[in-house]
């Protein structure tokens, strides 16, 4: 008899929680793999204040469910916000069990932010060897804990209990492993939610580059309502109008000159929508720029674009012209076989189930973000499970075959309660100053340029062109031109600005007037601060 059988869910769902709307996809293990038999999607109001905006979610959750036995089913839910990452990173090696303390304490040296109160969890993806030495190749993920309750809080109300919470950049990157066309060459995905992006590069299925990206779908709608002068007056939409224009204009060509809602002709809408979608490419642009900068970087083959913001009509076109790559609108209904009656409105739903079915096929898997105590009642309640499935079947089988059988049924006994004494046992304890120690090991004294990188792409001005840049004995020393007659000013404020962020100190080492008087041309050296 196969005990596990006894307590295995029936079904995977996988939940995603979006600002405007709830989607759900739920799969089922059949004998030539996973199978979609449900993919549901709810869109919500733009407009509510916070107390009426949770009843929609809720109301949300318990429609996209209905129908299906929650108690059968294992819930992965797909959680996000502007400080829930995941990151490669490559540790020494060390006994796995204690590499959770390690990584706990150095947390901070992986992500560009504040990790202390957080839910953090980890998943090896194997080994490597750096130089001769062996190392571990990690994926870590974080989530902040009030996220982490928040949603635990909405899928309460909703009578749904979660086996697992799971980044949306993770989902992103289960999801790519699944889907056809997989080569030797990078692929990018992104997710253009409604008010966060995620962009990630991945290499056959597997994860090497991430980056939360500063653009989102609201980006787009905030931009149609600007004001606007036209031959009617002035005309400034609300966030429900722009957000309607956009769904059903999107970016409208060229030689389009419809008025679009008898407000916008489609000249303005374009205009309007042009500036979020330069930005938007520029952002997707630098974030390759930073990938090539890895030695072992290959090319990106395609872009591959998800989420509810991808939906903007004439984006794909947009992004393909300015990257000069291909784009195209990503389909998460090919990861998986699905019944023909699991999905109506298919071209509706493909590109926005794709942090959904990402969570369902993780089967609760890799990274977990529940809080720790969430996750052992939950192995406690496994446990529970088998013992009683064990205790059931073994008197079942002592009543069948009688007194033979009895001595088996209370030598098994015996051995559950040596399992129960073994399993009392093996709580490990970790001394602070060992796994200080061990912590100690991981990554001593490296630079981080990856925070170096994403601090200088936020404080360039504008008007500030970087022509060379070099490293050398962990100082950055970085030459260009400000085109501005105020050059020395704005250089000026870029000191500072670059002594205030993550440099320790920036020195001017040289200046000089362009001959033309339309500006200046400089050479900086700046010291990392690691503290």
């Amino acid at each position: 008899m196969d005990v596990k059988k006894l307590f295995k869910k029936d079904y995977i769902i996988g939940i995603d929680i979006g600002a405007y709307s709830v989607k759900l996809a739920q799969l089922i293990s059949k004998d030539d793999g996973l199978q979609l038999v449900k993919a549901e999607l709810k869109d919500i109001g733009v407009s509510r204040g916070a107390e009426s905006y949770d009843k929609e979610l809720i109301s949300a959750l318990r429609y996209v469910t209905r129908g299906v036995d929650l108690k059968k089913a294992s819930v992965i839910a797909s959680v996000n916000c502007s400080h829930t990452s995941i990151k490669k990173v490559t540790v020494p090696y060390m006994p796995k069990s204690e590499l959770r303390e390690g990584i706990m304490l150095q947390a901070k040296s992986y992500f560009p932010f504040e990790t202390g109160q957080s839910v953090l969890d980890f998943e090896v993806m194997g080994d490597v060897v750096e130089k001769g030495v062996r190392k571990y190749e990690l994926l870590v993920g974080v989530c902040p804990l009030n996220t982490v309750n928040k949603y635990l809080a909405l899928l309460q109300k909703a009578d749904i209990k979660p086996a697992s919470f799971i980044s949306a950049s993770y989902a992103i990157q289960v999801l790519s492993g699944h889907l056809p066309g997989k080569t030797d060459l990078a692929q990018c995905y992104i997710d253009i939610g409604e008010l966060h992006s995620e962009l990630i590069i991945c290499r056959a299925g597997s994860l090497v580059f991430s980056r939360k990206l500063p653009l989102c779908g609201n980006d787009f709608t905030k931009a149609l309502t600007g004001a606007v002068v036209s031959d009617k007056g002035r005309i400034q939409l609300s966030m429900e109008e722009a957000e309607s224009i956009k769904r059903d204009a999107g970016m409208p060509g060229e030689s389009d000159t419809r008025v679009i809602s008898d407000k916008l002709s489609a000249g303005h809408i374009l205009s309007m929508l042009r500036t979020p979608a330069e930005n938007l490419a520029n952002e997707i642009d630098r974030c390759f720029a930073y990938y090539r900068e890895d030695p072992a970087s290959i090319r990106i083959n395609s872009v591959t674009i998800f989420g509810g913001g991808a939906s903007l009509g004439g984006l794909v076109k947009f992004l393909s012209q300015g990257l000069g790559i291909e784009v195209k609108l990503g389909d998460a209904l090919e990861a998986v076989k699905a019944d023909k009656a699991a999905v109506q409105n298919g071209e509706r739903l493909a590109h926005r189930l794709d942090l959904a079915l990402g969570a369902a096929l993780t089967e609760a898997k890799g990274l977990n973000l529940l809080p720790p105590e969430i996750k052992d009642e939950t192995q406690r309640t496994i446990k529970r499970g088998t013992i009683e499935a064990v205790v059931t079947a073994v008197v079942i089988v002592s009543i069948l075959l009688f007194v033979g059988m009895r001595i088996k049924m209370n030598n098994f006994n015996k051995r559950i309660s040596v399992a129960k004494l073994e399993l009392a046992s093996l709580q490990p304890q970790f001394k602070a100053a060992q796994a200080r120690k061990i912590a100690e090991t991981v990554l001593v004294n490296e630079p981080y340029w990856e925070d170096v990188f994403k601090e200088l792409g936020s404080l360039i001005p504008d008007t500030v062109r970087i022509d060379g840049f070099r490293m050398e004995n962990q100082v950055i020393t970085m030459s260009g031109r400000v085109e501005s007659p105020d050059g020395q000013q704005i250089i000026t404020d870029f000191v500072i600005k670059l002594e205030n962020g993550l440099f320790d100190s920036v020195k001017l080492v040289q200046s000089r007037n362009l001959s033309d008087g339309t500006g200046i041309e400089f050479e900086l050296r700046c010291w990392v601060d690691y503290e």
